[in-house]
């Protein structure tokens, strides 16, 4: 008869090849396959790449345009560009953690063309950053950035102080 220890070994590696059997052949498994030949599931295109058609420029860096012409500067919209607005929204949240010294907010709406908002973030030297901000689809993004406090830079550790973290935070918690 066999004894209690061959038996759970014998167990054991049976349950661990078939384990292994199983993963080789699963399909979804975490087996990794070769890749196919052009490296992805579809087929290969039947034409080859055409080049551009007569009178048609080839892509690649463009003349200089002659003068007078409207130029489009990156950024800005083009003289043809026909603006359609957006949907509406207004949101607001924050976070106030002191035991982790999180402690931000963000606020914004929009009437469909221009936002308008504001953020604040706590910094790990004391202070509160602000920036207040508008954009819009014609001028782009404005912000406005200021402080609230003073820095603070304490030398050396701090009594009770965890270690790590800035601000006197004592690192992450999980």
């Amino acid at each position: 008869m066999m004894s209690f220890k061959a038996f759970m070994l014998h167990s054991l590696t049976l349950a661990a090849i078939s384990a292994y059997v199983y993963a080789q052949i699963a399909p979804g498994s975490n087996a990794y396959l070769p890749p196919t030949k052009n490296g992805y599931d579809y087929s290969e295109p039947n034409t080859p790449f055409k080049p551009s058609p007569p009178g048609r420029p080839a892509p690649g860096p463009r003349p200089p345009a002659p003068p007078g012409t409207p130029r489009n500067i990156p950024g800005q919209p083009a003289d043809d560009h026909v603006h359609v607005p957006g949907m509406p929204y207004d949101f607001e949240y924050a976070v106030q953690d002191p035991e982790t010294a999180n402690d931000y907010a963000h606020k914004a709406s929009s009437d469909g063309d221009v936002v308008t908002g504001e953020y604040r973030v706590q910094m790990p030297d004391g202070r509160t950053q602000i920036v207040r901000y508008t954009a819009d689809w014609k001028t782009g993004y404005h912000a406005d950035v200021t402080y609230e406090g003073e820095a603070q830079f304490p030398q050396g550790p701090q009594p009770g102080a965890r270690g790590g973290g800035g601000g006197g935070a004592g690192g992450y918690k999980y």
